[in-house]
């Protein structure tokens, strides 16, 4: 679904502000989170582990929304 079709007549302008938004300050915050992480000893091969991790939860959490358009599940 696209930000045009979830926004009301008239507020698509600023539904995309928000989505701008909400991508700057996750960009901000990430960033420096990762230099704080970057000073750490051990974060060498605990962040990317714990990256891996969390992206695979995520997966997990969302497959029945990431299954194509007319999908039958099995069994």
């Amino acid at each position: 679904m696209t930000t045009d079709a979830l926004a009301l007549a008239g507020r698509t302008s600023e539904a995309y502000a928000w989505l701008i938004l909400s991508i700057g300050v996750g960009q901000s915050a990430g960033t420096a989170l990762a230099g704080r992480l970057a000073e750490q000893p051990l974060t060498s091969a605990v962040l990317p582990a714990a990256g891996a991790a969390f992206a695979l939860a995520v997966l997990l959490a969302a497959r029945r929304q990431l299954r194509p358009a007319g999908h039958q599940p099995r069994g």
